[in-house]
């Protein structure tokens, strides 16, 4: 291990700031990658709540991965919005050699273990991360291509704005902005699971939840992007891909 301890998974706290790695395998083997913060991050479950998720993360990255395949572009930056742990991020600059990825979080612990995997993972192409808030104005002007995954339902819909909004002042015309998570749409029946995650999202922290496709389509509307594509993933997940 290099520099600061790498973090297989996170555990959120209520106040979304206190993160802690897990040393639990039971707890590691708990986590269902679309309740979690990230999709190498989790949160306590309940013995309700392991039966809503049951994905892994082995199984999510190569399905994630597949897709993105078809909306990256060959070469550019991609910057990654509240990337949890690093796990995954080091795990697609090794399948997308020829991409520079830009990790960021706003939680410092979880730098500290992007930065152990990038160097653990001898990542090249891995760029150093950043404390970077998704509602605040970014520092970063430009990028080929944003992702975001599993942060839209755990944090407050301001994230979600400032993730829009900030988005369309970083891409050029046609770059895309793939958000992927659990999502409500309007005229789709919520799944069991969903609603039951749903309800222990809010439970834990009443500016959390299940956000709706329409509602985030209005804002990206707003800022001057249109949703292009609704990709669906696994276990009742959606990847939402955006452009100018």
């Amino acid at each position: 291990m290099v520099g600061a301890q790498r973090c297989q998974r996170l555990i959120l706290d209520e106040d979304f700031a206190g993160s802690r790695c897990v040393e639990s395998t039971e707890q590691v083997q708990q986590c269902g990658l679309a309740g979690a913060g990230h999709p190498d991050d989790c949160h306590f479950l309940t013995s309700a709540d392991s039966e809503i998720k049951p994905v892994q993360h082995h199984q999510l990255l190569p399905t994630l991965a597949e897709a993105l395949a078809k909306l990256l572009p060959d070469r550019g930056r991609v910057l990654e919005i509240a990337s949890g742990t690093g796990e995954h991020v080091v795990h697609f600059a090794k399948l997308f050699p020829a991409l520079t990825w830009q990790p960021t979080d706003p939680d410092p612990i979880a730098v500290a273990s992007i930065e152990a995997w990038r160097a653990d993972e001898n990542a090249a192409n891995v760029l150093p991360a950043m404390l970077l808030d998704a509602a605040s104005d970014w520092p970063i002007t430009q990028a080929n291509a944003v992702l975001c995954i599993n942060m839209v339902h755990i944090s407050p819909w301001a994230a979600t704005v400032g993730l829009l909004r900030n988005a369309a002042r970083t891409l050029g015309p046609t770059e895309p902005l793939c958000i992927y998570g659990t999502f409500r749409q309007r005229d789709v029946p919520l799944a069991d699971s969903n609603a039951a995650f749903d309800a222990s999202l809010r439970e834990q922290n009443p500016e959390w939840g299940l956000r709706s496709v329409e509602d985030i389509n209005q804002t990206a509307s707003e800022n001057g992007l249109r949703l292009d594509q609704i990709v669906e993933m696994p276990a009742n997940n959606l990847l939402l891909v955006f452009r100018a």
